[in-house]
C-alpha cells in the first residue's frame, strides 16, 4: 500500500489549485456571455475611441455579452461584434450605445432592445443603427476649444485697454475725463446766467399762478352758465329746446335725411362708362370712328349716348316739285337730289334692358330710328343693329353684325359687317380695335392726368 506523506498531499492539492484557476481563467477569458453559450450580433459606431475586446456588454445594467472584435470598416466606421447570451434576444429595431463609466471608467456597450412585435436579430445579425454618447475625449477637445475661444477674447480685451494711451478704453476713458472737465468750466464760467435763468423761471411761475387765479373764476363763470344753457334745453325752453325736444320736428328732419341719403345713394350707384372704336371699311377702304358714353342707373338698364363719323354714309334724297308754264300749258316738274354727306357727324342715344344675357335697347342710332339686341358673355360680345328704315327709294334698311372680344379690362378688337341686306352692294367687311374706361377705371387715370397737367 503506498503511503503518501504529507508534503505531497500540500503538493498535490496545490497543483489541483493552480489547474482548477488556470482552467477557470481560459473559462471566463473565452465566455461568450455570462452564463455560457450564445450568439453574434454585429454593430457599427462612428467613432469606438476607449472600447476595447471583452468589453461587457450590457442590457438594463445587467451584463448579457461581451465585445468578441473590433475593426474597421472601409477606413471610416468601426465594426464591432458582439457575444450576447441566448437568454437575450432583440428585435430588428434595437440599438446599441457606447457609455462610460463616471470620469475615468471603462467603455461598454448598452443594447436597447427594440420593439418586441418585430422579428429578431438572427446569427450574424447587424444592428441597424448606433450611436454614442459624449465622452470624455470629446468633452476634453470642446474645453480646448472654449479656452482657446476665452484666450482670444482676453486677447483683444488686453489690446483695447493696454498701458497705451492710444489703446480704445484708455481713449474713451480720457474722452469722458475731457468732457467732465468741460462742463465744469462751463457751469463755473456761466453761473450767473444759470442764476439768472432760474430767477427768471421762478417769476414766471408766479405769473402763471396769478394768471390760473384770476381765470379760476371766470371758468367757473362760464361753466355755470353753459349748465344755465343746456337745462333751459332739457326743459324744452327757447328756440333750439323746443326743437330738440319737439317729436315732430324731430321725425322730419330724420325723414328729409333719409331722403337725401336715398337721393345720393342713387346717384352713387350710376356706373359710367366712356369709349372709342374705329372700323376699317374694306369695301370703301376708309376709317369710321365712334365715341361712346353709357349710364347705367341700374345692372339692367342704361342709357347710351354717341357720336359717330361716318365717310360713306347712306345718301340724304330731297325732293322738289316745280311748275314749268310753256305758252297756255303748265307742266309740273318733281326732281329727286341725292347727297352725301361725308363730314357730318351722327348722333346715336338709346335706352336698353337687359335680361340674363342679352341686352335689348332702341331710340335713334346715327341719326335715325333704330334697334339693337346684344349678347354678352364673359370676354365676347355678339351684336346686332337695324336702323334707317326707308324704303322709298329703293333702299333696304342697314343691318349691321359685329362682334368683339377683349383683350384687357379696356382694349378689345372688333369685326364684322354693314349694309348685310342692301339690294345693290354686297356686305361691308369690317374690322378694328377699341377701349373703354368704367368708373374705377377713369379713377385710376384721373391722377395719373392731372399730374402730366402740372
Amino acid at each position: 500500500m503506498i503511503k503518501f506523506t504529507t508534503e505531497f498531499k500540500v503538493g498535490a492539492f496545490a497543483a489541483a489549485i493552480l489547474v482548477l484557476l488556470a482552467w477557470a481563467t481560459f473559462r471566463v477569458g473565452d465566455r461568450t456571455s455570462v452564463h455560457g453559450g450564445g450568439y453574434l450580433l454585429k454593430t457599427e459606431f462612428e467613432n469606438a475611441t476607449g472600447l476595447k475586446l471583452k468589453a461587457p456588454v450590457e442590457l438594463a445594467g445587467v451584463q448579457v455579452g461581451v465585445v468578441k472584435d473590433i475593426e474597421l470598416v472601409g477606413s471610416r466606421k468601426a465594426l464591432v461584434t458582439l457575444a450576447l447570451s441566448d437568454e437575450v434576444r432583440l428585435s430588428e429595431d434595437s440599438t446599441a450605445v457606447l457609455r462610460t463609466r463616471g470620469f475615468l471608467g471603462e467603455t461598454y456597450v448598452e443594447v436597447i432592445p427594440g420593439t418586441p412585435d418585430l422579428p429578431i436579430l438572427k446569427e450574424e445579425g447587424m444592428i441597424p443603427y448606433s450611436f454614442r454618447t459624449g465622452d470624455m475625449n470629446s468633452l476634453v477637445n470642446q474645453f480646448n476649444e472654449i479656452a482657446a475661444d476665452i484666450k482670444h477674447v482676453t486677447g483683444s480685451l488686453k489690446t483695447m485697454v493696454g498701458e497705451d494711451e492710444s489703446a480704445p478704453i484708455n481713449r474713451i476713458v480720457n474722452n469722458l475725463d475731457q468732457f467732465t472737465e468741460t462742463i465744469k468750466t462751463l457751469a463755473l464760467q456761466n453761473s450767473e446766467n444759470v442764476n439768472r435763468i432760474s430767477e427768471n423761471l421762478a417769476e414766471l411761475s408766479e405769473h402763471l399762478t396769478e394768471v390760473m387765479s384770476q381765470g379760476k373764476a371766470d371758468v367757473e363763470e362760464s361753466m355755470q352758465r353753459i349748465a344755465s344753457i343746456t337745462r333751459k334745453i332739457d326743459e324744452g325752453k327757447g328756440t333750439v329746446g323746443r326743437l330738440i325736444n319737439d317729436d315732430e320736428t324731430v321725425d322730419k328732419l330724420n325723414e328729409a335725411a333719409d331722403n337725401l341719403n336715398q337721393t345720393l345713394g342713387g346717384f352713387k350707384r350710376f356706373e359710367t362708362e366712356i369709349g372709342y372704336h374705329l372700323e376699317y371699311l374694306t369695301q370703301t377702304e376708309d376709317f369710321k370712328n365712334y365715341v361712346d358714353f353709357t349710364i347705367r342707373p341700374s345692372p339692367d338698364s342704361a342709357f347710351m349716348l354717341g357720336l359717330v363719323s361716318d365717310p360713306n354714309p347712306n345718301p340724304t334724297h330731297v325732293t322738289r316739285t316745280t311748275d314749268v308754264t310753256v305758252g297756255n300749258n303748265t307742266t309740273t316738274v318733281t326732281t329727286d337730289t341725292s347727297t352725301i354727306n361725308r363730314n357730318a357727324l351722327r348722333v346715336s342715344a338709346q335706352l336698353a334692358k337687359k335680361f340674363y344675357d342679352f341686352q335689348v335697347r332702341g331710340g335713334i342710332i346715327e341719326s335715325t330710328g333704330g334697334v339693337g339686341i346684344d349678347y354678352e358673355k364673359g370676354p365676347v360680345g355678339l351684336h346686332a343693329s337695324a336702323y334707317d328704315f326707308q324704303t322709298r327709294y329703293g333702299e333696304r334698311p342697314t343691318l349691321k353684325l359685329s362682334g368683339d372680344i377683349d383683350i384687357t379690362d379696356n382694349f378689345y378688337l372688333i369685326g364684322g359687317a354693314n349694309d348685310v341686306i342692301a339690294p345693290t352692294n354686297r356686305p361691308d367687311w369690317f374690322f378694328g380695335a377699341g377701349f373703354r374706361f368704367v368708373d374705377e377705371h377713369l379713377k385710376r387715370v384721373a391722377p395719373l392726368g392731372a399730374s402730366m397737367v402740372k
